[in-house]
């Protein structure tokens, strides 16, 4: 038992999660410019590696449904692996899990959605019952990729997201008025990927008369 829970989830190189973060980059931008090259290229110069952590936050809370499913699947299971390991940052991951379920719920309220949370960690711990009487099954293959699955399941999120990381904002110009996502905030310019068509424009600070973030987008 011992060594089955100590080389859990098999770790990740560094050169595999650097690898991992830059693709979880580059889906994501093509997934917000609807795969469009040159938007994708403009988007590209607005981002550093170092913005992954924000990207997959960002990617996790912008679209509902996807934070939905995202939260339903992953509190059992994070929980079930911080029972099955000796990481000592699964129990960070799950508390943190839980505190974006809370706010979901209170943000959202969807009460149906811890329920069905419960539902799943009780199927989980079956599973898990039957992993520690070293009988086969899914618990133990889970167990052991579940980095992978997280990995993987991470980027398909990446590619088929549309919502982009930031908050939607309507924006008035001089020239009209429209709604977009501030991509970047240089001085003297806004970078805006604007929603209705996925443009990409550059808006110098005196063009902008004000900024409204929309909070229900």
């Amino acid at each position: 038992m011992a060594t089955e829970k100590s080389d859990a989830g098999h770790k990740l190189s560094g050169p595999g999660l650097t690898g991992a973060a830059v693709l979880f980059v580059l889906l994501r931008l093509l997934a917000v410019s609807s795969y469009d090259w040159h938007t994708t290229f403009a988007l590209l110069h607005t981002l550093d590696l170092e913005d992954a952590p924000g990207l997959f936050l960002g990617t996790f809370m912008a679209d509902e449904r996807i934070s939905t499913v995202l939260l339903v699947l992953s509190v059992p299971l994070a929980s079930f692996y911080a029972a099955a390991t000796t990481s000592r940052a699964a129990p960070l991951v799950v508390t943190v899990l839980v505190a974006f379920l809370v706010a979901y719920v209170r943000s959202y309220h969807r009460w149906w959605v811890p329920v069905l949370a419960v539902v799943l960690a009780l199927v989980v711990s079956w599973l898990a019952y039957r992993r520690r009487s070293n009988e086969p099954g899914p618990a133990r293959f889970v167990l052991k990729r579940i980095r992978g699955i997280v990995v993987v399941a991470g980027l398909v999120v990446a590619a088929v997201v549309a919502t982009p990381w930031v908050p939607l904002e309507r924006i008035e110009t001089k020239a009209g008025t429209f709604e977009g996502y501030v991509a970047e905030t240089s001085p003297g310019f806004l970078k805006v990927l604007v929603a209705e068509d996925r443009e990409f424009r550059i808006l110098r600070d005196d063009e902008v008369l004000s900024r409204v973030e929309l909070a229900d987008h």
